[in-house]
């Protein structure tokens, strides 16, 4: 492993929640060796009993011990997501070239931190590699596969790692739109049903996602998210508490709870389609639909 990238965490209003990723990092052996980065956003207005949950997020990361290092920030405005995650892997990941980026409602696997390492290794000079991403889908694999990761187009906010240059290439202010607007059915076809929807939330002031600006770059310079084939990560989010996750999915996954850390990584930057149609599934208009569905039924229970 050639250098060890720092990991940048965002945490809000969930001690419980980031106790938990936190206990789950430091299971990673890696952990001891980063430096770890935490960005805990402001309470919102007329919020009842959120600013002590605030305060509870900022005791607990005080007293975090285990990595390398300790960095941490504390918001006094509520920034929301978004705006949260691009100012703050701005602010770190021209100091390593690379970082690798979490949000307070997962758990990881506890060879992780080696996957994302070595993954961030191995394509750093491959321009084809937008990035690395620690979560997958239940997908089905070929028999004839060889490797345990796979390429995909629509990158994964849930656990990934990615480099100063690609990071940097980003346009978060949509400023082309009046050319972006002329690819809504290209850009779907490519990441998924929804995709040009919360696009255009972003562009309306409706939304405020980081993930499909950062999906969208992608798109345009037509660049390839390396995935395990087994997920290294699991959402905690969908209890009702994280900031845009619901209480039911229509995402499967396979955890994995082995320690394995020698990782069999393709060798050819492309798709395998097999694999890709499996991972594109969960995206497709009628798999959302049956997930509204479902989500409704299920809160109604």
């Amino acid at each position: 492993m050639n250098k060890i990238a720092p990991i940048i965490l965002f945490a809000f209003n969930r001690p419980d929640a980031l106790k938990n990723i936190i206990q789950s990092l430091l299971q990673n052996e890696e952990a001891k060796d980063s430096d770890l980065y935490i960005f805990v956003d402001g309470p919102r207005p007329n919020k009842f009993g959120e600013e002590e949950k605030v305060k509870d997020v900022q005791e607990f990361v005080k007293s975090i011990e285990g990595f390398k290092s300790l960095f941490y920030t504390f918001s006094k405005e509520n920034k929301g997501l978004g705006n949260s995650v691009i100012t703050g892997v701005n602010q770190i990941i021209n100091q390593y070239g690379r970082a690798i980026v979490l949000e307070d409602d997962l758990v990881l696997a506890k060879n992780f931190l080696s996957y994302m390492n070595q993954g961030l290794d191995r394509y750093e000079k491959e321009v084809k590699v937008f990035s690395i991403c620690g979560y997958t889908n239940k997908v089905k694999i070929p028999h004839e596969y060889e490797y345990d990761s796979y390429f995909c187009t629509r990158s994964s906010s849930w656990g990934w790692g990615t480099w100063a240059d690609r990071w940097n290439s980003v346009d978060w202010e949509l400023r082309d739109w009046k050319r972006y607007s002329k690819m809504a059915r290209a850009f779907n076809k490519w990441g998924g049903s929804d995709c040009f929807k919360l696009l255009r939330s972003v562009k309306d002031g409706q939304g405020n996602s980081w993930a499909i600006r950062f999906c969208f770059s992608q798109f345009l310079q037509d660049k390839l998210s390396l995935f395990p084939t087994v997920s290294k990560v699991k959402n905690d989010g969908f209890d009702g508490q994280g900031t845009n996750c619901k209480k039911w999915s229509r995402f499967k996954y396979e955890f994995d709870f082995s320690k394995d850390k020698l990782f069999n990584f393709p060798s050819s930057i492309s798709l395998n389609i097999q694999l890709y149609k499996s991972a594109m599934r969960y995206h497709s208009i009628l798999i959302r639909l049956y997930s509204r569905v479902m989500y409704l039924i299920y809160n109604m229970i």
